[in-house]
């Protein structure tokens, strides 16, 4: 599952509540997940944690965001 928002920074929020909340040190793992922007522009996604819930629209997978022909 996935977060999604056309808002880059709700995104980024989340990585860091998730990052922060989890005690990733920077050393070896520096944030929970990349933000990843779809082939089209104007829309975000991140990878949802399992225990940290969001306000924001959650989808399945990606596949289309990289497949030119979905």
């Amino acid at each position: 599952m996935y977060y999604i928002s056309i808002d880059r920074s709700e995104l980024e929020n989340y990585n860091k509540l998730v990052t922060a909340s989890e005690g990733y040190d920077g050393k070896f793992t520096t944030a929970w997940a990349d933000i990843i922007e779809h082939k089209s522009g104007g829309l975000f996604a991140i990878f949802k944690h399992e225990k940290y819930p969001a306000e924001l629209e959650e989808i399945d997978n990606l596949d289309d965001w990289f497949n030119p022909e979905i």
